[in-house]
Protein backbone atom coordinates (compact mmCIF):
# COMPACT_ATOMS: atom_id res chain seq x y z
CA UNK A 1 0.00 0.00 0.00
CA UNK A 2 1.21 3.86 -0.85
CA UNK A 3 0.93 5.06 2.98
CA UNK A 4 2.56 8.29 1.83
CA UNK A 5 0.60 8.73 -1.54
CA UNK A 6 -0.74 12.25 -0.12
CA UNK A 7 2.50 13.26 1.36
CA UNK A 8 2.91 17.26 1.06
CA UNK A 9 6.01 18.73 1.76
CA UNK A 10 6.39 22.44 1.85
CA UNK A 11 9.41 22.82 -0.67
CA UNK A 12 10.14 27.00 0.05
CA UNK A 13 11.05 25.92 3.15
CA UNK A 14 13.80 22.91 2.15
CA UNK A 15 17.26 23.33 3.22
CA UNK A 16 20.64 20.91 2.11
CA UNK A 17 23.04 21.17 4.84
CA UNK A 18 26.16 20.24 2.90
CA UNK A 19 29.41 19.32 5.01
CA UNK A 20 31.98 17.49 3.00
CA UNK A 21 30.62 14.73 1.69
CA UNK A 22 27.95 15.06 3.62
CA UNK A 23 24.35 15.94 2.73
CA UNK A 24 21.84 16.83 5.39
CA UNK A 25 17.81 18.09 4.60
CA UNK A 26 15.64 18.50 7.76
CA UNK A 27 12.32 17.87 7.62
CA UNK A 28 9.13 18.82 9.03
CA UNK A 29 6.16 16.11 9.35
CA UNK A 30 3.37 16.49 11.65
CA UNK A 31 0.96 14.33 13.17
CA UNK A 32 -2.76 15.20 14.29
CA UNK A 33 -2.67 14.71 17.87
CA UNK A 34 -0.28 14.28 20.81
CA UNK A 35 0.28 10.38 22.13
CA UNK A 36 2.35 9.91 25.23
CA UNK A 37 5.43 7.77 23.91
CA UNK A 38 9.01 7.97 26.09
CA UNK A 39 12.05 6.33 24.99
CA UNK A 40 14.71 4.15 26.26
CA UNK A 41 16.91 6.60 27.26
CA UNK A 42 14.27 8.85 29.35
CA UNK A 43 12.55 5.61 31.42
CA UNK A 44 16.07 4.88 32.28
CA UNK A 45 17.19 8.32 33.54
CA UNK A 46 13.87 7.60 35.60
CA UNK A 47 14.32 3.97 36.38
CA UNK A 48 11.21 3.27 34.68
CA UNK A 49 12.12 0.51 32.23
CA UNK A 50 14.17 -2.65 33.04
CA UNK A 51 16.08 -4.65 30.22
CA UNK A 52 17.87 -7.91 30.80
CA UNK A 53 18.56 -11.01 29.55
CA UNK A 54 15.66 -13.30 29.23
CA UNK A 55 15.31 -15.46 32.62
CA UNK A 56 17.28 -18.38 32.86
CA UNK A 57 18.36 -19.33 29.48
CA UNK A 58 20.01 -15.95 27.92
CA UNK A 59 19.95 -15.79 24.11
CA UNK A 60 22.04 -13.78 21.95
CA UNK A 61 18.83 -12.33 20.02
CA UNK A 62 16.37 -11.65 22.38
CA UNK A 63 16.34 -9.63 25.82
CA UNK A 64 13.53 -9.27 28.33
CA UNK A 65 12.28 -5.38 28.32
CA UNK A 66 10.11 -3.93 31.42
CA UNK A 67 8.14 -0.92 30.70
CA UNK A 68 6.95 0.36 34.12
CA UNK A 69 5.67 3.57 32.91
CA UNK A 70 2.27 4.89 32.52
CA UNK A 71 3.53 5.86 29.09
CA UNK A 72 4.01 3.97 25.83
CA UNK A 73 8.02 3.09 25.13
CA UNK A 74 9.34 3.03 22.06
CA UNK A 75 12.71 1.48 21.15
CA UNK A 76 14.11 2.39 17.90
CA UNK A 77 15.93 0.74 15.44
CA UNK A 78 20.09 0.81 15.55
CA UNK A 79 19.50 1.63 18.95
CA UNK A 80 22.66 0.41 21.72
CA UNK A 81 22.20 -0.60 24.94
CA UNK A 82 24.92 -2.25 26.98
CA UNK A 83 25.92 -4.17 29.44
CA UNK A 84 24.31 -8.06 31.03
CA UNK A 85 25.86 -10.43 28.68
CA UNK A 86 26.80 -8.49 25.63
CA UNK A 87 26.07 -5.16 24.18
CA UNK A 88 23.37 -5.40 21.76
CA UNK A 89 21.35 -3.20 18.84
CA UNK A 90 17.44 -3.24 18.79
CA UNK A 91 16.87 -4.98 15.36
CA UNK A 92 13.95 -3.06 14.24
CA UNK A 93 11.63 -0.38 16.32
CA UNK A 94 8.79 -1.93 19.00
CA UNK A 95 6.26 -0.12 21.18
CA UNK A 96 5.99 -1.28 24.51
CA UNK A 97 2.38 -0.49 26.21
CA UNK A 98 2.49 0.77 29.18
CA UNK A 99 3.40 -1.39 32.45
CA UNK A 100 3.91 -4.06 29.71
CA UNK A 101 6.70 -7.22 29.82
CA UNK A 102 7.66 -8.37 26.60
CA UNK A 103 10.58 -10.00 24.80
CA UNK A 104 12.41 -8.17 22.50
CA UNK A 105 14.33 -9.33 19.15
CA UNK A 106 17.58 -7.68 18.66
CA UNK A 107 21.43 -7.81 17.31
CA UNK A 108 24.65 -8.33 19.07
CA UNK A 109 26.95 -5.85 18.90
CA UNK A 110 30.12 -7.35 20.69
CA UNK A 111 30.53 -10.84 19.27
CA UNK A 112 33.92 -11.57 21.62
CA UNK A 113 31.86 -11.55 25.42
CA UNK A 114 29.32 -14.00 26.93
CA UNK A 115 29.84 -13.25 30.58
CA UNK A 116 27.51 -10.67 32.78
CA UNK A 117 29.11 -6.92 33.34
CA UNK A 118 26.02 -5.64 34.81
CA UNK A 119 22.77 -7.35 35.59
CA UNK A 120 20.76 -4.98 33.39
CA UNK A 121 21.12 -2.85 30.21
CA UNK A 122 21.61 0.72 30.18
CA UNK A 123 21.72 2.85 26.87
CA UNK A 124 25.02 3.88 25.06
CA UNK A 125 25.59 7.32 23.83
CA UNK A 126 25.41 6.33 20.30
CA UNK A 127 23.45 4.57 17.90
CA UNK A 128 25.01 2.01 14.87
CA UNK A 129 26.38 3.40 12.19
CA UNK A 130 23.61 3.53 9.33
CA UNK A 131 26.09 1.38 7.02
CA UNK A 132 25.58 -1.65 9.17
CA UNK A 133 21.84 -0.83 9.40
CA UNK A 134 21.78 -0.69 6.00
CA UNK A 135 23.43 -3.69 5.59
CA UNK A 136 21.02 -5.80 8.16
CA UNK A 137 18.34 -4.56 6.31
CA UNK A 138 19.48 -5.81 2.67
CA UNK A 139 19.84 -9.59 4.40
CA UNK A 140 17.34 -11.83 5.53
CA UNK A 141 16.27 -12.74 9.10
CA UNK A 142 18.67 -15.86 9.19
CA UNK A 143 21.85 -14.08 8.42
CA UNK A 144 20.86 -10.49 10.18
CA UNK A 145 23.78 -11.57 12.73
CA UNK A 146 26.54 -12.38 10.34
CA UNK A 147 26.08 -9.17 8.38
CA UNK A 148 26.54 -7.16 11.59
CA UNK A 149 29.45 -8.58 12.72
CA UNK A 150 31.11 -8.75 9.47
CA UNK A 151 30.30 -4.80 9.21
CA UNK A 152 32.13 -4.33 12.56
CA UNK A 153 35.03 -6.69 11.66
CA UNK A 154 35.25 -4.24 8.98
CA UNK A 155 35.66 -1.60 10.99
CA UNK A 156 38.29 -2.29 12.48
CA UNK A 157 40.23 -4.07 9.69
CA UNK A 158 40.39 -0.80 7.97
CA UNK A 159 41.27 1.07 11.18
CA UNK A 160 44.41 1.27 13.38
CA UNK A 161 42.05 -0.02 16.26
CA UNK A 162 41.28 -2.90 18.63
CA UNK A 163 38.69 -4.57 20.24
CA UNK A 164 39.06 -7.94 22.28
CA UNK A 165 35.70 -8.81 22.24
CA UNK A 166 35.00 -7.06 18.73
CA UNK A 167 32.82 -4.39 20.42
CA UNK A 168 31.18 -1.87 18.13
CA UNK A 169 30.75 0.70 21.19
CA UNK A 170 34.78 0.72 21.80
CA UNK A 171 35.04 2.25 18.53
CA UNK A 172 36.87 5.66 18.84
CA UNK A 173 35.18 7.57 15.98
CA UNK A 174 37.00 10.60 15.08
CA UNK A 175 36.57 13.65 17.05
CA UNK A 176 35.73 16.73 15.22
CA UNK A 177 33.60 18.37 17.89
CA UNK A 178 33.41 21.52 14.79
CA UNK A 179 31.90 19.07 12.75
CA UNK A 180 29.13 17.58 15.32
CA UNK A 181 28.02 21.18 16.61
CA UNK A 182 28.06 22.70 12.73
CA UNK A 183 25.60 19.54 12.02
CA UNK A 184 23.45 19.97 15.00
CA UNK A 185 22.90 24.16 14.92
CA UNK A 186 21.48 23.69 11.20
CA UNK A 187 19.10 20.21 11.64
CA UNK A 188 17.60 21.17 14.78
CA UNK A 189 14.74 23.73 15.50
CA UNK A 190 12.04 22.56 17.77
CA UNK A 191 10.35 21.75 14.93
CA UNK A 192 12.00 19.19 12.65
CA UNK A 193 11.51 15.56 13.57
CA UNK A 194 12.68 14.33 9.94
CA UNK A 195 16.25 13.70 8.34
CA UNK A 196 17.19 12.95 4.86
CA UNK A 197 21.00 12.09 4.85
CA UNK A 198 23.49 11.10 2.19
CA UNK A 199 26.51 10.32 2.48
CA UNK A 200 29.60 8.42 1.04
CA UNK A 201 27.63 4.65 1.00
CA UNK A 202 24.63 5.25 2.56
CA UNK A 203 21.37 7.41 1.43
CA UNK A 204 18.20 7.11 3.69
CA UNK A 205 15.46 9.03 5.68
CA UNK A 206 14.46 8.81 9.12
CA UNK A 207 11.18 10.17 10.75
CA UNK A 208 10.59 10.62 14.55
CA UNK A 209 7.35 10.74 16.33
CA UNK A 210 8.29 14.40 17.55
CA UNK A 211 10.99 16.94 17.21
CA UNK A 212 12.30 16.03 20.96
CA UNK A 213 12.60 11.95 20.24
CA UNK A 214 14.05 13.42 16.56
CA UNK A 215 16.87 15.61 18.19
CA UNK A 216 17.80 12.67 21.05
CA UNK A 217 18.14 10.07 18.21
CA UNK A 218 20.08 12.12 15.43
CA UNK A 219 22.23 13.17 18.26
CA UNK A 220 23.26 9.62 18.96
CA UNK A 221 23.28 8.83 15.48
CA UNK A 222 25.86 12.04 14.12
CA UNK A 223 28.65 10.36 15.55
CA UNK A 224 28.71 7.42 13.92
CA UNK A 225 28.79 8.94 10.91
CA UNK A 226 32.08 10.12 11.37
CA UNK A 227 33.19 6.29 11.42
CA UNK A 228 33.35 6.87 7.46
CA UNK A 229 33.80 10.60 7.09
CA UNK A 230 36.87 10.22 4.80
CA UNK A 231 35.24 8.40 1.87
CA UNK A 232 34.46 11.31 -0.64
CA UNK A 233 31.18 11.45 -2.32
CA UNK A 234 30.43 15.05 -3.79
CA UNK A 235 27.13 13.89 -6.01
CA UNK A 236 24.37 16.86 -5.59
CA UNK A 237 21.34 16.28 -4.13
CA UNK A 238 17.85 16.41 -5.57
CA UNK A 239 15.48 16.03 -2.47
CA UNK A 240 12.60 16.39 -4.18
CA UNK A 241 13.34 12.45 -6.03
CA UNK A 242 13.47 11.46 -3.02
CA UNK A 243 10.37 12.41 -1.57
CA UNK A 244 8.84 10.87 -4.49
CA UNK A 245 9.89 7.97 -4.03
CA UNK A 246 8.40 7.70 -0.26
CA UNK A 247 5.49 8.77 -2.07
CA UNK A 248 5.09 6.00 -4.22
CA UNK A 249 6.68 3.53 -2.27
CA UNK A 250 4.59 0.25 -1.63
CA UNK A 251 4.54 -0.51 2.45
CA UNK A 252 3.76 -4.10 3.28
CA UNK A 253 2.07 -4.86 6.95
CA UNK A 254 3.54 -7.03 8.95
CA UNK A 255 2.51 -9.75 11.64
CA UNK A 256 2.82 -7.59 15.27
CA UNK A 257 1.65 -8.58 18.67
CA UNK A 258 2.81 -5.77 19.64
CA UNK A 259 1.19 -2.16 20.16
CA UNK A 260 1.26 -0.62 17.40
CA UNK A 261 1.28 -1.43 13.11
CA UNK A 262 5.01 -2.44 11.73
CA UNK A 263 5.40 -1.93 7.72
CA UNK A 264 8.05 -2.97 5.93
CA UNK A 265 9.49 -2.49 2.01
CA UNK A 266 12.41 -4.50 0.14
CA UNK A 267 12.39 -3.76 -3.32
CA UNK A 268 14.79 -0.97 -4.77
CA UNK A 269 14.41 0.77 -1.82
CA UNK A 270 14.44 -1.02 1.65
CA UNK A 271 13.12 0.01 5.10
CA UNK A 272 10.48 -0.22 8.14
CA UNK A 273 7.65 2.04 9.82
CA UNK A 274 5.75 2.04 12.48
CA UNK A 275 2.35 3.36 13.56
CA UNK A 276 0.38 3.79 16.90
CA UNK A 277 -3.11 4.56 16.71
CA UNK A 278 -2.40 6.36 13.39
CA UNK A 279 0.18 8.76 14.04
CA UNK A 280 3.65 7.67 12.38
CA UNK A 281 6.29 7.08 15.30
CA UNK A 282 9.18 6.18 13.59
CA UNK A 283 10.87 5.42 9.66
CA UNK A 284 13.56 4.44 8.40
CA UNK A 285 14.14 3.92 4.56
CA UNK A 286 17.26 3.34 2.65
CA UNK A 287 17.78 4.50 -0.90
CA UNK A 288 20.61 3.28 -3.09
CA UNK A 289 22.80 5.54 -4.28
CA UNK A 290 22.72 4.77 -7.90
CA UNK A 291 18.88 4.98 -8.25
CA UNK A 292 17.71 5.44 -11.75
CA UNK A 293 14.64 7.96 -10.88
CA UNK A 294 13.23 8.66 -14.43
CA UNK A 295 13.12 5.02 -15.29
CA UNK A 296 11.54 3.81 -12.10
CA UNK A 297 9.57 6.12 -9.89
CA UNK A 298 7.79 8.95 -12.64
Amino acid sequence: MKIFEKLRIDKSNLKIVELGEWFFVPLEFRNKYNLNIQTFGNLVSHELVEATELEGNAEVNKITVKNKSDNYLVLHDGEIIVGAKQNRTIDKSIILNSNELKNVDVLCVEKGRWNYTSSEFSQHNTKLSPEIRYSKESTNQQNKQNAVWHEIDNIYHNSDQFSQSSDFCEFKEENNEVFLNTIKSKIFNNQYNGLFVKGPQVCFLEIFYDANIYEDQITKSIKSFLINKNKKNYQKVNIEDYLKILKNSEWNKEFTNSAGQPFVINDKVKGRLIFLKGQLVHLILYFHNKLNFGDTYD
